[in-house]
């Protein structure tokens, strides 16, 4: 114990750095080095958000990201508009942020190029696949009400899996869940995620697929806006839900998929209480149409108890033998019955 104590002592005696000098350090480098100062860069926007200071966004060439903020002041002076998606071209300074341990690029010129390639791009194959009638609605199939074994493809270093197998399981414990693991960002993600849907359509026997992730920045949702990823959802056998876990612009993903849910864990209530949807869609009606021949079958029933004590008074004040009048309440009875028969659909 003393002999650690002692190398501490040896070390902390030495130049050891708190994180605040060690950032300041940083940030003296950054803003000393020449070739940090005054660059153009060129990329679109992404995950753009705002506030009564600044504009924060992200710059992306499809490969690379570099985060980037613009002082509001500064923007409304700016012959710019930007959103998600436009192209740009930025000249600013890289400025490190000592309190976050962050950089970014302060911009103070902005030039709007146009329409982003990958946004484009991205709205290209939209229509396209519009085109093809991959979101038709008389495409979709619906999950199965009771699942016994479902599929999730997503991350497994992520909590996405978590929260659909926690979902599923406080609902029904006796659900068995498969996960395959998947890339579900980068360059690997369209390849890996497509594989992952294939794997469990063609390989297992799941009664449904949940295809997601826990959210994330437009640009690492990307893979999920691809032709690949759109195409395994499609031709799939098996009902696909996905579970994306964001909010804002639909994905091409949800648009093909059976099902869209917002989160993984929606994704896993869906699963598990399209049973109630069940009951209530097909049960529900059943039950109501038995109620309703019921109450008109006691109705007739009424009916016939008033005729026949009606004809029982009839005979007795006639002095007429009850033989007449019964078989004409048989009568009556048969018309009774077949027409019940026609409302029932029976007949």
């Amino acid at each position: 114990m003393a002999d650690a104590e002692r190398e501490v002592d040896d070390v902390l005696s030495g130049n050891v750095l708190s994180v605040q000098e060690l950032n300041d350090r940083i940030a003296s480098v950054v803003q000393d080095t020449p070739a940090l100062n005054g660059v153009r860069c060129i990329g679109e926007v992404t995950d753009l958000h705002k506030n009564s200071t600044a504009l924060y966004f992200t710059l992306t060439d499809g490969d690379a990201e570099l985060p980037c903020m613009l002082w509001a002041n500064r923007y409304q002076k700016m012959d710019a508009d930007l959103e998600d998606g436009t192209e740009v071209i930025l000249e600013g300074d890289i400025d490190y942020w000592t309190e976050g341990g962050k950089i970014d690029l302060k911009p103070w010129e902005v030039i709007v190029v146009g329409d982003g390639d990958q946004a484009a791009a991205v709205e290209r194959l939209r229509s396209e696949l519009e085109e093809r009638g991959w979101f038709d609605d008389e495409q979709k199939q619906r999950p199965p009400a009771f699942p016994e074994r479902v599929g999730v493809v997503t991350s497994l270093r992520g909590d996405a899996r978590y929260d659909i197998q926690n979902a599923i399981h406080e609902q029904d414990p006796t659900v068995d869940i498969l996960v395959k693991d998947a890339t579900v960002q980068g360059s690997e993600a369209p390849t890996s995620i497509a594989n992952g849907i294939h794997h469990l359509d063609r390989s297992e026997e799941v009664d449904s697929i949940i295809v997601g992730r826990g959210g994330g920045s437009d640009s690492n949702l990307q893979a999920f806006n691809t032709e690949r990823v759109a195409e395994a959802i499609f031709t799939a056998n098996t009902p696909v839900v996905t579970a994306i876990g964001h909010t804002d612009d639909r994905l091409i993903a949800d648009q093909v998929a059976d099902v869209a849910t917002i989160t993984p864990t929606a994704a896993g209530e869906y699963i598990v209480n399209s049973r109630e949807e069940f009951f209530a869609g097909e049960v529900k009606p059943l039950a109501q149409q038995l109620d309703a021949a019921y109450e008109t079958f006691q109705q007739e029933h009424e009916h016939e108890r008033e005729l026949a004590e009606a004809v029982d008074e009839a005979a007795a004040s006639e002095g007429l033998p009850p033989v007449y009048y019964k078989a004409a309440i048989a009568v009556l009875l048969l018309l009774l019955l077949a027409i019940t028969g026609l409302w029932l659909g029976v007949i």
